[in-house]
């Protein structure tokens, strides 16, 4: 020992001195030497310094990362780990090390140098390596800025009706009129006032009062006003310049932490556009996460949830909701439209009601829980089609309340067939995760945070006592950034994460709807962690049926103990070859392609 500490006390003098001389090409040399042979941190740190000098920004990029594996924290560590990526091109090496810088102003300057940098990018290079900067982190204002997010226009040829048409103020506040006229009309009160006044005119019906006044009291308290919407008839649309005539179709997904409904919406578009390039897809969303649509080639519009707002009368919020997309649909002028969320807003309904010749489309869940509050009728009657997506479970619709809309089914809806998955080992190489590793997908979904992070705990601690285990924790684009202080874990914040079961050996998941038929298609082994807190959604009995047919491992209450003994049982090669093969009892076609196909039959027709 003492013959190495005189060693290295000697190689650290040496690079020291030529460091301080300006002989940057010796103290690179030394220093790395020092630190291969020594471990001196210091030596490290000279040499990534000595490397930045020397303008080898490649080099100092290759010693600042090692030093991120080694978990060491150099001098000026993401300043000078930033400008060396910066100089070397790697511009999401860059921003991550931007993520790690202390002070504000140095900060501002390396968030000015990257921002320099993509503005010279063409605008096809600089959407993409925005995209991919936004998945590994929020965006700072200003690179979030350069975002080219401009629509490209369609060429007009003679006599076509697809050119994009605005209406007049005049129209737009006639519409708007229209639409207030009949919320009135459809009011509680007026619907009683109206009564009353026939009642005056024809003297003979008050003696009918009585019993005309409770019966019309208690349909209005219990279905809301059944009143037929056709029979509001203010307008005749037939001719009307802005009513549908466009090859356009507007998708509404709403969602609140997750990506189900979203998720849903763009795999039946992509299978829309592969059948139809030339079909328009619009998005009116409450998701911000708009870039996955522009990578799409899909136009978006984003109106924030109202739980965005501080105490926003819902009011107010609908009333917004219901002039953007009146907006939306005086602009486009589309075919159908197709809502995909667990209960229709008021002001979206405002908005479709008397468009004549629009298709209107609810993507609704194919099971719900049961005694489950119905929707009422009248939000119902608005569409004239409701889907009903295929799921685990047998259709159960004893609870449906008659409506008029006609009821179509399809298989469950996936955003990826297996063909588009990525190839085995992109994403170990990616991570760095040995190709012999057993490797386990972990993404438990919305819920209570201190629930998710107790049960991800326990697994992680289960995991860790197989030294031939990792685990990847699929973290959402929309959370915020978790961590885990696991030598053998990696965080995978992606979307889809679903691209990537390929590298997967088994996972560990909640038993939402997209997240379920996503390890079923891919015949994925899951042990599955149901939420049974969802207001909707019944996990529990969905995941419950592949348990039955031997492909999933279902924890109703969860402990240390269950939990490991589950992980040590999906860890046996046999088991997981027993679950692959057991879940292609549940495999079905693709329903997005179902639907696709029968949406476009329909606007047809």
């Amino acid at each position: 020992m003492t013959l190495l500490s005189v060693l290295s006390s000697f190689f650290r003098r040496r690079y020291r001195k030529a460091y301080n001389k300006g002989s940057y090409s010796r103290s690179l040399r030394l220093s790395k030497a020092s630190f291969l042979v020594f471990g001196d941190t210091e030596g490290l740190d000279v040499a990534a310094r000595s490397a930045l000098k020397l303008g080898s920004y490649g080099t100092a990029a290759k010693l600042y990362a090692k030093a991120d594996s080694s978990g060491l924290v150099l001098r000026d560590h993401g300043k000078n780990q930033f400008n060396s990526e910066l100089s070397n091109n790697n511009i999401s090496g860059a921003f991550r090390a931007s993520l790690i810088i202390e002070r504000k102003e140095d900060w501002e300057t390396a968030i000015n140098l990257l921002s320099g940098k993509l503005l010279s990018l063409s605008e096809a290079d600089r959407f993409q390596q925005i995209r991919e900067l936004s998945a590994i982190s929020d965006l700072p204002k200003k690179i979030s800025d350069l975002h080219p997010d401009s629509v490209s226009r369609i060429t007009k040829r003679p006599g076509m009706k697809n050119s994009y048409t605005i209406p007049s103020k005049e129209k737009i506040s006639h519409d708007r009129r229209n639409r207030e006229i009949t919320r009135l009309r459809e009011s509680p009160s007026y619907v009683i006032g109206e009564l009353l006044v026939s009642a005056y005119r024809k003297p003979w019906r008050i003696l009918l009062l009585p019993f005309t006044l409770p019966i019309l009291g208690y349909k209005l308290v219990r279905e809301k006003s059944k009143r037929s919407v056709e029979s509001i008839n203010l307008h005749d649309n037939r001719n009307d310049p802005v009513d549908g005539n466009r090859n356009c179709i507007v998708m509404f997904p709403t969602n609140g932490v997750g990506f189900g409904h979203f998720t849903r919406l763009l795999a039946i578009s992509r299978k829309l556009k592969n059948t139809d390039p030339s079909l328009e897809i619009v998005f009116f969303t409450t998701m911000p996460t708009l870039h996955i649509l522009y990578d799409e080639d899909i136009i978006a519009y984003h109106i924030p949830g109202r739980n965005r707002y501080e105490e926003l009368d819902p009011a107010v919020w609908n009333s917004l909701a219901e002039e953007m997309l009146s907006l939306i649909f005086s602009l486009h002028r589309p075919k159908a439209f197709v809502f995909d969320g667990a209960y229709p807003y008021r002001g979206m309904l405002n908005s479709i009601k008397n468009r004549k010749k629009l298709m209107k489309i609810w993507v609704r869940r194919g099971v719900f829980k049961k005694n489950t509050k119905p929707i009422p009728v009248d939000s119902i009657n608005h569409f004239d089609a409701i889907v009903r997506p295929g799921d685990s479970l047998v259709e159960d619709s004893t609870d449906e309340v008659e409506h008029g809309a006609i009821i179509t089914r399809c298989n469950p809806i996936l955003l990826l067939d297996n063909n588009q998955r990525l190839p085995k080992g992109e994403l170990r190489r990616r991570l760095g995760i040995p190709e012999s590793a057993i490797l386990a997908y972990i993404q438990l979904g919305a819920g209570n945070v201190n629930d998710i992070r107790r049960d991800i705990q326990h697994t992680l601690d289960a995991i860790h006592d197989h030294p031939e285990m990792y685990a990847v924790i699929g973290e959402s684009i929309l959370g915020s950034r978790i961590t885990f202080d696991k030598e053998r874990v990696r965080i995978l914040r992606d979307y889809p994460n679903s691209m990537f079961f390929n590298d997967f050996d088994f996972s560990v998941q909640a038993g939402g709807y997209n997240s379920f038929h996503e390890v079923i298609e891919s015949s994925l082994p899951s042990i599955c962690y149901p939420n049974l807190n969802t207001g909707r959604d019944d996990q529990l009995a969905r995941t419950l049926v592949a348990q039955k047919v031997g492909c999933m491992i279902v924890l109703k209450d969860r402990n240390k103990k269950l939990i490991r003994a589950a992980i040590d049982r999906i860890s046996d090669s046999e088991v997981r070859g027993m679950m692959r093969e057991n879940a292609k009892i549940l495999q079905r076609p693709n329903g997005a392609s179902q639907l696709a196909d029968w949406i476009l039959e329909s606007i047809a027709n």
